[in-house]
């Protein structure tokens, strides 16, 4: 993102809701248009002026709707305009990557996020998953999918249950996108004897924790594999055979459509689709589409 076409991309006012962005490359294109700080908390490194100020009464103040000049409602169009031109820039690369049959985690997750129902619950547990999703993104006319997720002391602490809890008191249709790793990790969330028929929940299984393989810093220590990554050999399917939930599984490229218009079936159970895959493959997938996008930029 720091190699965005103009400067004029840039914000006037960064206002953070939170201790930490996500991802991590939009915290890094904060930190490289910054100045130096004032000396108090500072994220991204670019703070220029404290104001004590209450954030509803800040955040009333910039209602464009209260705006009476003219020229300051032209520089705000102008500056959506230009994020707009950006996001134009990258459809067709991204559209090209997508459109090579691939049976990896990205991939899978963009077919799912397409296919599923306009009014549903969506949950994206920690921490590729979210990734995935944030990159995938959801059309703005697709509203009535309420996405949801949360991060736990360890950040995979909780996904299931949240998903669990949230599908025992709606009547819509949840889903839970997660990594093996959550998943496994939350199994007792199904422990206990209420009926879920709305949750379908999607395993994605590389067997650990890639995101350790995906990240500067853990990826390069000797003891990455064993403390960081932490390979498993867990399948879904047998917890599915505890809780009595339908399994499917998809680990062949030309199952995929029927695959997941299969799992997209309600018919009264949980439903759990465990898509198994390699580390290798999805870090070289990930890795291929980041060089889509910067080749944009380089050209």
């Amino acid at each position: 993102m720091a190699s965005l076409s103009s400067d004029l991309c840039n914000p006037n006012y960064l206002s953070p809701l939170a201790n930490q962005s996500s991802p991590n490359r939009l915290s890094y294109f904060f930190v490289n248009i910054g100045q130096p700080n004032i000396g108090t908390a500072d994220t991204f490194q670019c703070l220029t002026t404290h104001i004590p100020i209450d954030p509803e009464y800040f955040f009333d103040e910039l209602d464009p709707s209260k705006s009476n000049s003219k020229f300051e409602d032209q520089k705000r169009e102008n500056f959506f305009r230009l994020w707009e031109a950006e996001e134009h820039r990258i459809a067709r690369p991204i559209e090209n990557f997508f459109s090579t049959p691939a049976l990896g985690e990205l991939h899978v997750v963009r077919e799912i996020m397409q296919a599923i129902p306009s009014r549903c619950n969506l949950h994206l547990a920690n921490s590729m998953t979210v990734r995935y999703a944030n990159i995938i993104g959801l059309e703005a006319s697709r509203k009535g999918i309420h996405v949801f997720s949360n991060r736990g002391t360890s950040g995979i602490d909780g996904c299931t249950s949240t998903a669990a809890g949230h599908a025992l008191t709606s009547e819509v249709p949840n889903f839970l996108i997660t990594g093996d790793m959550a998943f496994f990790y939350d199994r007792n969330a199904f422990w206990h004897n209420y009926t879920m028929a709305n949750l379908h929940v999607i395993v994605l299984n590389n067997h650990g924790g890639i995101i350790f393989n995906m990240i500067d810093g853990p990826r390069d220590l000797p003891e990455s594999a064993e403390y960081f990554v932490t390979h498993q050999k867990l399948t879904a399917k047998n917890l599915c055979n505890e809780f009595d939930f339908d399994y499917l599984k998809l680990d062949n490229l030309k199952k995929v459509k029927n695959t997941i218009g299969d799992f997209l079936e309600f018919n009264g159970r949980t439903r759990i689709l465990e898509i198994d895959s390699t580390q290798d493959l999805n870090k070289k997938l990930f890795d291929d589409f980041k060089n889509a996008i910067k080749k944009v930029y380089e050209a």
